[in-house]
Protein backbone atom coordinates (compact mmCIF):
# COMPACT_ATOMS: atom_id res chain seq x y z
CA UNK A 1 0.00 0.00 0.00
CA UNK A 2 2.84 2.31 0.82
CA UNK A 3 4.39 1.60 -2.56
CA UNK A 4 1.11 2.29 -4.33
CA UNK A 5 0.70 5.57 -2.38
CA UNK A 6 4.22 6.61 -3.26
CA UNK A 7 3.58 5.82 -6.91
CA UNK A 8 0.35 7.82 -6.84
CA UNK A 9 2.15 10.75 -5.24
CA UNK A 10 4.88 10.68 -7.87
CA UNK A 11 2.24 10.49 -10.60
CA UNK A 12 0.45 13.54 -9.18
CA UNK A 13 3.71 15.45 -8.94
CA UNK A 14 4.49 14.53 -12.54
CA UNK A 15 1.07 15.67 -13.74
CA UNK A 16 1.35 18.91 -11.76
CA UNK A 17 4.80 19.53 -13.20
CA UNK A 18 3.54 18.80 -16.72
CA UNK A 19 0.57 21.16 -16.26
CA UNK A 20 2.88 23.87 -14.95
CA UNK A 21 5.16 23.33 -17.94
CA UNK A 22 2.23 23.62 -20.36
CA UNK A 23 1.05 26.81 -18.63
CA UNK A 24 4.54 28.30 -18.90
CA UNK A 25 4.75 27.29 -22.55
CA UNK A 26 1.33 28.81 -23.30
CA UNK A 27 2.27 32.02 -21.51
CA UNK A 28 5.51 32.15 -23.48
CA UNK A 29 3.56 31.73 -26.74
CA UNK A 30 1.24 34.55 -25.74
CA UNK A 31 4.10 36.88 -24.86
CA UNK A 32 6.28 35.89 -27.83
CA UNK A 33 6.41 38.52 -30.55
CA UNK A 34 5.13 37.15 -33.86
CA UNK A 35 7.55 36.40 -36.68
CA UNK A 36 6.38 36.04 -40.29
CA UNK A 37 8.99 34.00 -42.16
CA UNK A 38 7.42 34.89 -45.52
CA UNK A 39 7.23 38.62 -44.76
CA UNK A 40 9.49 41.46 -45.85
CA UNK A 41 12.30 43.33 -44.08
CA UNK A 42 11.75 46.59 -42.15
CA UNK A 43 13.73 48.44 -44.82
CA UNK A 44 11.27 47.28 -47.49
CA UNK A 45 8.45 48.52 -45.26
CA UNK A 46 10.13 51.94 -45.03
CA UNK A 47 10.34 52.00 -48.84
CA UNK A 48 6.62 51.23 -49.05
CA UNK A 49 5.83 54.06 -46.63
CA UNK A 50 7.85 56.55 -48.69
CA UNK A 51 6.37 55.25 -51.92
CA UNK A 52 2.86 55.53 -50.51
CA UNK A 53 3.11 59.18 -49.46
CA UNK A 54 6.00 61.10 -50.98
CA UNK A 55 4.93 61.63 -54.60
CA UNK A 56 1.44 63.00 -54.08
CA UNK A 57 2.63 65.02 -51.10
CA UNK A 58 5.53 66.46 -53.08
CA UNK A 59 3.09 67.69 -55.72
CA UNK A 60 0.70 69.24 -53.21
CA UNK A 61 2.85 70.49 -50.34
CA UNK A 62 4.86 73.41 -51.87
CA UNK A 63 1.69 75.31 -52.79
CA UNK A 64 0.53 75.12 -49.17
CA UNK A 65 3.35 77.50 -48.21
CA UNK A 66 1.68 80.17 -50.36
CA UNK A 67 -1.45 79.81 -48.26
CA UNK A 68 0.26 79.56 -44.87
CA UNK A 69 3.39 81.72 -45.22
CA UNK A 70 7.00 80.54 -44.97
CA UNK A 71 7.55 80.12 -41.24
CA UNK A 72 4.08 78.80 -40.47
CA UNK A 73 4.44 76.39 -43.40
CA UNK A 74 7.79 75.11 -42.13
CA UNK A 75 6.43 74.76 -38.60
CA UNK A 76 3.28 72.92 -39.68
CA UNK A 77 5.25 70.62 -41.99
CA UNK A 78 7.69 69.62 -39.23
CA UNK A 79 5.07 69.37 -36.47
CA UNK A 80 2.75 67.35 -38.70
CA UNK A 81 5.63 65.03 -39.64
CA UNK A 82 6.48 64.46 -35.97
CA UNK A 83 2.90 63.89 -34.87
CA UNK A 84 2.11 61.75 -37.91
CA UNK A 85 5.19 59.58 -37.30
CA UNK A 86 4.21 59.32 -33.63
CA UNK A 87 0.72 58.09 -34.46
CA UNK A 88 2.22 55.74 -37.05
CA UNK A 89 4.37 54.18 -34.32
CA UNK A 90 1.26 53.96 -32.13
CA UNK A 91 -0.53 52.03 -34.85
CA UNK A 92 2.37 49.58 -34.75
CA UNK A 93 2.14 49.26 -30.96
CA UNK A 94 -1.62 48.70 -31.26
CA UNK A 95 -1.10 45.84 -33.69
CA UNK A 96 1.53 44.18 -31.48
CA UNK A 97 -0.87 44.30 -28.52
CA UNK A 98 -3.57 42.72 -30.66
CA UNK A 99 -1.24 39.94 -31.80
CA UNK A 100 -0.30 39.30 -28.19
CA UNK A 101 -3.91 38.98 -27.04
CA UNK A 102 -5.59 37.35 -30.06
CA UNK A 103 -3.74 34.58 -31.87
CA UNK A 104 -5.78 34.95 -35.07
CA UNK A 105 -3.95 38.22 -35.84
CA UNK A 106 -0.69 36.31 -36.13
CA UNK A 107 -2.18 34.67 -39.20
CA UNK A 108 -3.89 36.26 -42.21
CA UNK A 109 -5.94 39.43 -41.63
CA UNK A 110 -7.36 41.34 -44.61
CA UNK A 111 -8.50 44.47 -42.77
CA UNK A 112 -6.18 45.11 -39.81
CA UNK A 113 -7.10 48.78 -39.28
CA UNK A 114 -10.86 48.10 -38.91
CA UNK A 115 -10.04 45.18 -36.62
CA UNK A 116 -8.03 47.60 -34.51
CA UNK A 117 -11.13 49.75 -34.19
CA UNK A 118 -13.14 46.68 -33.13
CA UNK A 119 -10.67 45.63 -30.43
CA UNK A 120 -10.40 49.18 -29.09
CA UNK A 121 -14.02 50.39 -29.21
CA UNK A 122 -16.20 47.49 -30.32
CA UNK A 123 -18.27 46.93 -33.47
CA UNK A 124 -18.87 50.65 -33.91
CA UNK A 125 -15.13 51.24 -34.16
CA UNK A 126 -14.79 48.60 -36.86
CA UNK A 127 -17.65 50.04 -38.93
CA UNK A 128 -16.36 53.63 -38.55
CA UNK A 129 -12.84 52.76 -39.73
CA UNK A 130 -14.14 50.66 -42.63
CA UNK A 131 -16.28 53.54 -43.91
CA UNK A 132 -13.51 56.13 -43.55
CA UNK A 133 -10.90 53.96 -45.30
CA UNK A 134 -13.30 53.17 -48.14
CA UNK A 135 -14.08 56.85 -48.74
CA UNK A 136 -10.45 57.93 -48.49
CA UNK A 137 -8.92 55.20 -50.63
CA UNK A 138 -11.60 55.52 -53.29
CA UNK A 139 -11.22 59.31 -53.42
CA UNK A 140 -7.43 59.14 -53.65
CA UNK A 141 -7.67 56.49 -56.37
CA UNK A 142 -9.82 58.86 -58.43
CA UNK A 143 -7.47 61.80 -57.88
CA UNK A 144 -4.39 59.79 -58.80
CA UNK A 145 -6.03 58.42 -61.93
CA UNK A 146 -6.93 61.95 -63.04
CA UNK A 147 -3.46 63.23 -62.20
CA UNK A 148 -1.68 60.53 -64.18
CA UNK A 149 -4.03 60.91 -67.16
CA UNK A 150 -3.62 64.69 -67.37
CA UNK A 151 0.16 64.49 -67.04
CA UNK A 152 0.40 61.95 -69.87
CA UNK A 153 -1.94 64.04 -72.05
CA UNK A 154 0.19 67.19 -71.62
CA UNK A 155 3.43 65.25 -72.09
CA UNK A 156 2.26 63.80 -75.42
CA UNK A 157 1.30 67.24 -76.66
CA UNK A 158 4.50 68.92 -75.45
CA UNK A 159 6.87 66.58 -77.28
CA UNK A 160 4.87 65.08 -80.16
CA UNK A 161 1.97 67.53 -80.60
CA UNK A 162 -0.49 64.69 -80.04
CA UNK A 163 -3.86 66.12 -78.99
CA UNK A 164 -5.49 63.36 -76.94
CA UNK A 165 -8.02 64.30 -74.28
CA UNK A 166 -7.14 63.01 -70.82
CA UNK A 167 -10.48 61.14 -70.64
CA UNK A 168 -9.30 58.66 -73.29
CA UNK A 169 -5.92 58.30 -71.58
CA UNK A 170 -7.72 57.56 -68.29
CA UNK A 171 -9.18 54.47 -69.96
CA UNK A 172 -5.69 53.32 -71.00
CA UNK A 173 -4.24 53.96 -67.52
CA UNK A 174 -7.10 52.03 -65.88
CA UNK A 175 -6.45 49.06 -68.19
CA UNK A 176 -2.71 49.26 -67.50
CA UNK A 177 -2.98 49.17 -63.71
CA UNK A 178 -5.73 46.51 -63.55
CA UNK A 179 -3.38 43.47 -63.66
CA UNK A 180 -1.25 44.92 -60.83
CA UNK A 181 -4.36 45.43 -58.69
CA UNK A 182 -4.97 41.67 -58.73
CA UNK A 183 -1.99 41.12 -56.41
CA UNK A 184 -2.86 40.03 -52.88
CA UNK A 185 -1.29 42.32 -50.27
CA UNK A 186 1.77 44.48 -49.59
CA UNK A 187 4.23 41.57 -49.62
CA UNK A 188 3.18 40.83 -53.21
CA UNK A 189 3.82 44.33 -54.59
CA UNK A 190 6.67 45.84 -52.55
CA UNK A 191 8.46 46.45 -55.87
CA UNK A 192 5.77 49.03 -56.70
CA UNK A 193 6.77 50.98 -53.59
CA UNK A 194 10.43 50.83 -54.61
CA UNK A 195 9.69 52.18 -58.10
CA UNK A 196 7.47 54.92 -56.63
CA UNK A 197 10.15 55.96 -54.13
CA UNK A 198 12.96 56.04 -56.71
CA UNK A 199 10.93 58.09 -59.19
CA UNK A 200 10.12 60.61 -56.45
CA UNK A 201 13.77 60.90 -55.34
CA UNK A 202 14.87 61.68 -58.90
CA UNK A 203 11.96 64.16 -59.24
CA UNK A 204 13.13 66.01 -56.10
CA UNK A 205 16.67 66.37 -57.48
CA UNK A 206 15.35 67.68 -60.81
CA UNK A 207 13.01 70.15 -59.09
CA UNK A 208 15.91 71.61 -57.12
CA UNK A 209 17.94 71.88 -60.34
CA UNK A 210 15.04 73.72 -62.02
CA UNK A 211 14.53 76.08 -59.07
CA UNK A 212 18.24 76.96 -58.94
CA UNK A 213 18.16 77.69 -62.68
CA UNK A 214 15.30 80.19 -62.19
CA UNK A 215 16.68 81.73 -58.97
CA UNK A 216 18.66 84.60 -60.52
CA UNK A 217 15.71 86.27 -62.30
CA UNK A 218 12.74 85.10 -60.22
CA UNK A 219 13.92 85.62 -56.63
CA UNK A 220 14.47 89.41 -56.95
CA UNK A 221 10.92 89.83 -58.34
CA UNK A 222 9.17 87.35 -56.05
CA UNK A 223 5.74 88.30 -54.69
CA UNK A 224 4.54 86.94 -51.34
CA UNK A 225 0.75 87.15 -51.07
CA UNK A 226 -0.82 87.94 -47.68
CA UNK A 227 -2.01 85.01 -45.58
CA UNK A 228 -5.81 84.71 -45.55
CA UNK A 229 -7.66 82.86 -42.76
CA UNK A 230 -9.53 80.28 -44.85
CA UNK A 231 -6.54 79.70 -47.16
CA UNK A 232 -4.34 79.09 -44.11
CA UNK A 233 -6.48 76.16 -43.01
CA UNK A 234 -6.66 74.82 -46.56
CA UNK A 235 -2.88 74.52 -46.15
CA UNK A 236 -3.52 72.24 -43.15
CA UNK A 237 -5.64 69.93 -45.32
CA UNK A 238 -2.91 69.83 -47.96
CA UNK A 239 -0.25 69.00 -45.36
CA UNK A 240 -2.44 66.23 -43.95
CA UNK A 241 -2.73 64.85 -47.48
CA UNK A 242 1.08 64.88 -47.71
CA UNK A 243 1.27 62.64 -44.62
CA UNK A 244 -1.89 60.64 -45.22
CA UNK A 245 -0.60 57.09 -45.55
CA UNK A 246 -1.82 55.62 -42.26
CA UNK A 247 -4.70 53.69 -43.77
CA UNK A 248 -2.25 51.13 -45.20
CA UNK A 249 0.26 51.11 -42.32
CA UNK A 250 -1.35 48.17 -40.44
CA UNK A 251 -1.40 46.16 -43.67
CA UNK A 252 2.32 46.85 -44.16
CA UNK A 253 3.14 45.79 -40.60
CA UNK A 254 1.03 42.65 -40.86
CA UNK A 255 3.13 41.54 -43.85
CA UNK A 256 6.50 42.26 -42.20
CA UNK A 257 8.91 39.49 -41.27
CA UNK A 258 9.28 41.01 -37.78
CA UNK A 259 6.31 43.28 -36.96
CA UNK A 260 8.06 44.73 -33.88
CA UNK A 261 10.45 46.54 -36.26
CA UNK A 262 7.62 48.63 -37.69
CA UNK A 263 8.57 51.67 -35.59
CA UNK A 264 12.02 51.65 -37.23
CA UNK A 265 10.36 51.60 -40.65
CA UNK A 266 8.09 54.53 -39.78
CA UNK A 267 10.85 56.72 -38.36
CA UNK A 268 13.22 55.97 -41.27
CA UNK A 269 10.48 56.62 -43.82
CA UNK A 270 9.45 59.92 -42.30
CA UNK A 271 13.01 61.21 -42.09
CA UNK A 272 13.45 60.58 -45.82
CA UNK A 273 10.06 62.13 -46.62
CA UNK A 274 10.87 65.27 -44.64
CA UNK A 275 14.24 65.52 -46.43
CA UNK A 276 12.29 65.52 -49.71
CA UNK A 277 9.50 67.89 -48.68
CA UNK A 278 11.29 70.78 -46.96
CA UNK A 279 13.95 71.80 -49.52
CA UNK A 280 11.52 71.83 -52.46
CA UNK A 281 8.81 73.66 -50.49
CA UNK A 282 11.09 76.31 -48.98
CA UNK A 283 13.11 76.97 -52.16
CA UNK A 284 9.94 77.07 -54.24
CA UNK A 285 8.35 79.64 -51.94
CA UNK A 286 11.48 81.86 -51.86
CA UNK A 287 11.96 81.79 -55.65
CA UNK A 288 8.39 81.70 -57.00
CA UNK A 289 6.19 82.92 -54.14
CA UNK A 290 2.60 83.53 -55.13
CA UNK A 291 3.24 82.89 -58.83
CA UNK A 292 2.96 79.16 -58.18
CA UNK A 293 -0.21 77.53 -59.39
CA UNK A 294 -1.43 74.55 -57.48
CA UNK A 295 2.04 72.99 -57.64
CA UNK A 296 5.63 74.03 -58.09
CA UNK A 297 6.05 71.84 -61.18
CA UNK A 298 4.48 74.29 -63.64
CA UNK A 299 6.74 77.06 -62.30
CA UNK A 300 9.86 75.24 -63.53
CA UNK A 301 10.90 76.97 -66.75
CA UNK A 302 13.34 74.39 -68.07
CA UNK A 303 10.92 72.44 -70.27
CA UNK A 304 12.84 69.17 -70.12
CA UNK A 305 12.96 69.38 -66.31
CA UNK A 306 9.27 70.21 -66.02
CA UNK A 307 8.14 67.40 -68.29
CA UNK A 308 10.57 64.85 -66.85
CA UNK A 309 9.28 65.62 -63.37
CA UNK A 310 5.74 65.20 -64.68
CA UNK A 311 6.63 61.77 -66.07
CA UNK A 312 8.32 60.73 -62.81
CA UNK A 313 5.34 61.86 -60.75
CA UNK A 314 3.08 59.97 -63.14
CA UNK A 315 5.15 56.82 -62.64
CA UNK A 316 4.91 57.32 -58.89
CA UNK A 317 1.15 57.85 -59.01
CA UNK A 318 0.51 54.77 -61.17
CA UNK A 319 2.45 52.47 -58.84
CA UNK A 320 1.07 54.13 -55.70
CA UNK A 321 -2.37 53.36 -57.07
CA UNK A 322 -1.55 49.68 -56.53
CA UNK A 323 -0.62 50.37 -52.90
CA UNK A 324 -3.62 52.49 -51.92
CA UNK A 325 -6.17 50.24 -53.64
CA UNK A 326 -5.08 47.21 -51.62
CA UNK A 327 -6.92 47.99 -48.32
CA UNK A 328 -10.03 49.01 -50.27
CA UNK A 329 -10.03 45.76 -52.26
CA UNK A 330 -9.35 43.60 -49.21
CA UNK A 331 -12.20 45.19 -47.26
CA UNK A 332 -14.72 44.68 -50.04
CA UNK A 333 -13.54 41.11 -50.57
CA UNK A 334 -14.04 40.44 -46.86
CA UNK A 335 -17.63 41.72 -47.10
CA UNK A 336 -18.44 39.42 -50.03
CA UNK A 337 -16.49 36.47 -48.56
CA UNK A 338 -14.06 36.29 -51.49
CA UNK A 339 -11.29 33.71 -50.83
CA UNK A 340 -7.94 35.23 -49.88
CA UNK A 341 -6.21 33.91 -53.00
CA UNK A 342 -6.13 34.69 -56.70
CA UNK A 343 -9.25 33.50 -58.49
CA UNK A 344 -12.20 34.51 -60.61
CA UNK A 345 -14.12 36.14 -57.76
CA UNK A 346 -11.14 38.34 -56.86
CA UNK A 347 -10.77 39.39 -60.50
CA UNK A 348 -14.46 40.30 -60.76
CA UNK A 349 -14.52 42.32 -57.51
CA UNK A 350 -11.35 44.26 -58.30
CA UNK A 351 -12.37 44.97 -61.89
CA UNK A 352 -15.63 46.42 -60.57
CA UNK A 353 -13.61 48.66 -58.23
CA UNK A 354 -11.46 49.87 -61.15
CA UNK A 355 -14.57 50.58 -63.23
CA UNK A 356 -16.15 52.56 -60.38
CA UNK A 357 -12.96 54.62 -59.95
CA UNK A 358 -12.80 55.23 -63.71
CA UNK A 359 -16.47 56.22 -63.92
CA UNK A 360 -16.07 58.71 -61.06
CA UNK A 361 -12.94 60.18 -62.64
CA UNK A 362 -14.74 60.69 -65.94
CA UNK A 363 -17.78 62.13 -64.12
CA UNK A 364 -15.85 64.67 -62.03
CA UNK A 365 -12.79 65.75 -64.07
CA UNK A 366 -12.06 68.56 -61.61
CA UNK A 367 -11.67 66.56 -58.45
CA UNK A 368 -9.17 68.91 -56.76
CA UNK A 369 -11.54 70.82 -54.43
CA UNK A 370 -12.65 67.51 -52.92
CA UNK A 371 -9.02 66.70 -52.11
CA UNK A 372 -8.85 69.35 -49.38
CA UNK A 373 -12.11 67.96 -47.99
CA UNK A 374 -10.60 64.46 -47.91
CA UNK A 375 -7.48 65.83 -46.20
CA UNK A 376 -9.46 67.70 -43.55
CA UNK A 377 -11.81 64.80 -42.76
CA UNK A 378 -10.85 61.21 -43.54
CA UNK A 379 -7.06 61.66 -43.59
CA UNK A 380 -7.10 63.71 -40.38
CA UNK A 381 -9.14 61.01 -38.66
CA UNK A 382 -7.00 58.10 -39.88
CA UNK A 383 -3.71 59.92 -39.32
CA UNK A 384 -4.22 61.96 -36.14
CA UNK A 385 -7.38 61.07 -34.26
CA UNK A 386 -8.07 57.33 -34.47
CA UNK A 387 -4.51 56.01 -33.85
CA UNK A 388 -4.23 58.08 -30.66
CA UNK A 389 -7.70 57.09 -29.43
CA UNK A 390 -7.20 53.39 -30.22
CA UNK A 391 -3.83 53.37 -28.48
CA UNK A 392 -5.21 54.84 -25.26
CA UNK A 393 -8.03 52.30 -25.13
CA UNK A 394 -5.94 49.29 -26.17
CA UNK A 395 -3.19 50.05 -23.65
CA UNK A 396 -5.79 50.39 -20.90
CA UNK A 397 -7.70 47.24 -21.90
CA UNK A 398 -4.48 45.22 -22.25
CA UNK A 399 -3.28 46.19 -18.77
CA UNK A 400 -6.75 45.49 -17.42
CA UNK A 401 -6.71 42.09 -19.15
CA UNK A 402 -3.31 41.19 -17.68
CA UNK A 403 -4.49 42.18 -14.22
CA UNK A 404 -7.57 39.98 -14.41
CA UNK A 405 -6.10 36.96 -16.25
CA UNK A 406 -2.37 37.10 -15.62
CA UNK A 407 -1.84 37.36 -19.36
CA UNK A 408 -3.29 33.89 -19.96
CA UNK A 409 -6.04 32.89 -22.37
CA UNK A 410 -9.51 32.77 -20.85
CA UNK A 411 -12.96 32.53 -22.45
CA UNK A 412 -13.90 35.89 -20.93
CA UNK A 413 -10.93 37.89 -22.15
CA UNK A 414 -12.54 38.88 -25.48
CA UNK A 415 -15.15 40.92 -23.61
CA UNK A 416 -12.58 43.02 -21.75
CA UNK A 417 -12.84 46.60 -23.03
CA UNK A 418 -11.54 49.74 -21.39
CA UNK A 419 -13.79 52.51 -20.10
CA UNK A 420 -12.85 56.19 -20.16
CA UNK A 421 -11.92 55.97 -16.48
CA UNK A 422 -9.67 53.00 -17.33
CA UNK A 423 -7.94 55.13 -19.98
CA UNK A 424 -6.91 57.65 -17.32
CA UNK A 425 -6.08 54.95 -14.81
CA UNK A 426 -3.85 52.71 -16.90
CA UNK A 427 -2.07 55.16 -19.24
CA UNK A 428 0.96 57.12 -18.08
CA UNK A 429 0.45 60.87 -17.66
CA UNK A 430 2.93 61.86 -20.39
CA UNK A 431 1.26 59.57 -22.95
CA UNK A 432 -2.11 61.06 -21.99
CA UNK A 433 -0.80 64.61 -22.45
CA UNK A 434 0.91 63.85 -25.77
CA UNK A 435 -2.13 62.04 -27.15
CA UNK A 436 -4.45 64.82 -26.01
CA UNK A 437 -2.20 67.32 -27.83
CA UNK A 438 -2.37 65.17 -30.98
CA UNK A 439 -6.16 65.03 -30.68
CA UNK A 440 -6.43 68.80 -30.18
CA UNK A 441 -4.14 69.47 -33.15
CA UNK A 442 -6.15 67.11 -35.34
CA UNK A 443 -9.60 68.31 -34.27
CA UNK A 444 -8.90 72.05 -34.53
CA UNK A 445 -7.04 71.78 -37.81
CA UNK A 446 -9.44 69.21 -39.27
CA UNK A 447 -12.61 71.18 -38.48
CA UNK A 448 -11.16 74.47 -39.76
CA UNK A 449 -9.77 72.80 -42.89
CA UNK A 450 -13.07 71.05 -43.59
CA UNK A 451 -15.04 74.29 -43.30
CA UNK A 452 -12.58 76.05 -45.64
CA UNK A 453 -12.83 73.15 -48.11
CA UNK A 454 -16.63 73.35 -48.07
CA UNK A 455 -16.42 77.05 -48.95
CA UNK A 456 -14.09 76.19 -51.83
CA UNK A 457 -16.50 73.50 -53.04
CA UNK A 458 -19.39 75.96 -53.05
CA UNK A 459 -17.39 78.46 -55.13
CA UNK A 460 -16.03 75.88 -57.61
CA UNK A 461 -17.22 75.90 -61.22
CA UNK A 462 -17.86 72.27 -62.08
CA UNK A 463 -17.17 70.86 -65.52
CA UNK A 464 -19.39 68.50 -67.49
CA UNK A 465 -18.52 64.78 -67.26
CA UNK A 466 -16.36 63.44 -70.07
CA UNK A 467 -19.05 61.13 -71.47
CA UNK A 468 -21.58 64.00 -71.55
CA UNK A 469 -19.13 66.20 -73.48
CA UNK A 470 -18.44 63.27 -75.84
CA UNK A 471 -22.17 62.80 -76.46
CA UNK A 472 -22.57 66.54 -77.12
CA UNK A 473 -19.57 66.57 -79.47
CA UNK A 474 -17.63 68.98 -77.22
CA UNK A 475 -14.92 66.67 -75.95
CA UNK A 476 -11.71 68.28 -77.22
CA UNK A 477 -8.07 68.33 -76.24
CA UNK A 478 -7.55 70.92 -73.49
CA UNK A 479 -3.86 70.51 -72.80
CA UNK A 480 -1.39 73.35 -72.60
CA UNK A 481 1.71 71.72 -74.06
CA UNK A 482 3.59 72.25 -70.83
CA UNK A 483 2.44 75.80 -70.07
CA UNK A 484 4.54 77.64 -67.49
CA UNK A 485 3.45 79.67 -64.48
CA UNK A 486 6.09 82.36 -65.02
CA UNK A 487 7.42 84.14 -61.95
CA UNK A 488 6.97 87.75 -60.81
CA UNK A 489 3.96 89.79 -59.73
CA UNK A 490 2.44 89.67 -63.22
CA UNK A 491 3.71 86.13 -63.93
CA UNK A 492 5.57 87.35 -67.02
CA UNK A 493 9.25 86.91 -66.17
CA UNK A 494 11.08 84.36 -68.32
CA UNK A 495 14.43 82.90 -67.25
CA UNK A 496 15.25 81.31 -70.61
CA UNK A 497 17.23 83.31 -73.16
CA UNK A 498 15.53 84.30 -76.40
CA UNK A 499 12.05 83.16 -75.29
CA UNK A 500 9.07 85.48 -75.80
CA UNK A 501 6.84 85.60 -72.68
CA UNK A 502 3.77 85.68 -74.95
CA UNK A 503 3.05 82.13 -75.96
CA UNK A 504 5.28 80.79 -73.17
CA UNK A 505 3.83 82.15 -69.94
CA UNK A 506 0.41 80.73 -69.15
CA UNK A 507 -0.82 84.05 -67.74
CA UNK A 508 -0.09 85.83 -71.04
CA UNK A 509 -1.45 83.14 -73.35
CA UNK A 510 -5.11 83.44 -74.25
CA UNK A 511 -7.40 80.45 -73.75
CA UNK A 512 -4.70 78.49 -71.97
CA UNK A 513 -5.54 76.20 -69.12
CA UNK A 514 -2.92 74.52 -66.99
CA UNK A 515 -4.03 70.91 -67.00
CA UNK A 516 -0.99 69.16 -65.63
CA UNK A 517 -0.63 68.50 -61.93
CA UNK A 518 -2.01 71.92 -60.97
CA UNK A 519 -5.52 70.98 -61.95
CA UNK A 520 -6.03 68.86 -58.88
CA UNK A 521 -4.33 70.82 -56.14
CA UNK A 522 -5.59 74.35 -56.79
Amino acid sequence: MQKEGSSSTLSNISLTSRASELDSQKKKEVEELPHNHHGFHWLVCAVLIVGDMAGGGLVALPSSFVNSGLWAGIAMTIISAFLSAYTGVQLGDNWLMMQERWSEYKESCRKPYPEMGFRALGRGGRILVSIIITVQQFGLSVVFLLLASNNISSFLFAFWQLKINFCFIALVVAVFISPFLMLGSAKDFWQAGFVAMCSTCVAVILMIVGIIHDWGKCAPEVDFPPVVFNKFFLAYGTIMFAYGGHSVFPSFQHDMKTPKDFATSVISGYILILIMYLPVSVLGYLVYGGSQGGTIITSLQLTWVQQTVNVLITVHVVFTQVIICSPLSLQIEEIFKVPNKFGLRRVIVRLIIVLCVLFTALSIPKFGPILDLIGGTTITMLTMLLPAIFNLFLVASTKKWKESTGGQWTPQEVSIYASISDVFRYNSWWILLLNLFVLAFGIIGGVASTLSAVVELINTEWELPCYVELFMGKLQFNGDGGGVSCCGVNQDIVTLKGVDPYGFCAALTSNTTITTTTAFYS
